[in-house]
């Protein structure tokens, strides 16, 4: 293959150790879990993912990094059994919170990360990591999904490399390393001899809570890690002359929206 001789997935690798967007870790999730659940659940986003999946009323979805049930609570209503899967606790505690209140019965959770021992999983015929694949390696990731799944593979990545509007970035004075594009992941599954299909999936929000000033601020400081005092007051300086003033809102995200079948 044409593609052969170049190592995409070391390539990853680097890039995803040079970007300032590290991964956050099981206790901050743990920490936004109750705030971030009301506006994951029954999203227009879990709408058009699903309508890009091929469902079967038998099939079981594992569902990987599966938060407070962004996916978990409405593909349970249309297949036998999901799968739930995620390393922060109270990311599955909300999942089961929701799932009571809707009176779904049909979910299993199980506190894993990517990096765990997965044999313990049931079976599945499906697997979906929705905004869900921050890996430092991810070749080995997409082996581990592709193995889990007897039928087919659906995830989403950020299309775009920044969790933050760009404008935002260079207004506050912040020179930023990119995190991976999404490019990567159809790349190393056509090394592998699976061809994957990709669609977008756009929608109306950012990271950015730009519903106050503060929110705003603590927002953009929750996605680049941490803010200088000089920073935080540009910040403060970019809500009042751009979002408050000309109701311009930070830009919304674009997702890659990546399935392939498996070899199965």
């Amino acid at each position: 293959m044409f593609l052969d001789p170049i190592d995409f997935a070391g390539m990853y690798k680097a890039h995803k150790l040079a970007t300032d967007f590290k991964g956050k870790s099981a206790d901050e999730w743990n920490a936004k879990a109750a705030d971030m659940a009301p506006r994951m659940v029954n999203s227009p986003y879990v709408d058009t993912f699903l309508s890009k999946m091929e469902l079967d009323p038998d099939d079981v979805v594992l569902d990987i990094g599966c938060g407070p049930g962004t996916l978990a609570l409405a593909l349970a209503k249309k297949v036998k059994k999901v799968i739930a899967v995620d390393y922060a606790e109270q990311m599955l505690e909300q999942l089961r919170l929701y799932a009571e209140r809707e009176g779904i019965t049909n979910i299993e959770t199980y506190q894993l990360s990517w990096e765990d021992d997965w044999s313990a999983l049931p079976e599945a015929d499906i697997a979906v990591a929705s905004r869900s694949l921050e890996v430092s390696d991810i070749e080995t990731a997409l082996s581990k999904m592709t193995r889990h799944a007897a039928k087919a593979c659906y995830l989403t990545y950020k299309a775009g490399g920044s969790y933050v509007d760009l404008e935002i970035l260079e207004f506050i004075g912040r020179q930023i390393t990119p995190k991976p594009d999404f490019w990567y992941i159809p790349l190393i599954l056509y090394q592998k001899g699976l061809l994957p299909r990709i669609d977008y999936i756009e929608t109306e929000q950012g990271s950015i809570n730009s519903g106050s000033a503060e929110a705003f601020v603590t927002s953009l400081r929750w996605s680049l890690g941490s803010l200088t005092g000089d920073e935080e007051e540009k910040a403060h300086h970019y809500y009042d002359k751009v979002v408050s003033k000309t109701n311009r809102h930070p830009r919304p995200f674009n997702w890659a929206f990546v399935a392939w079948e498996t070899a199965r």
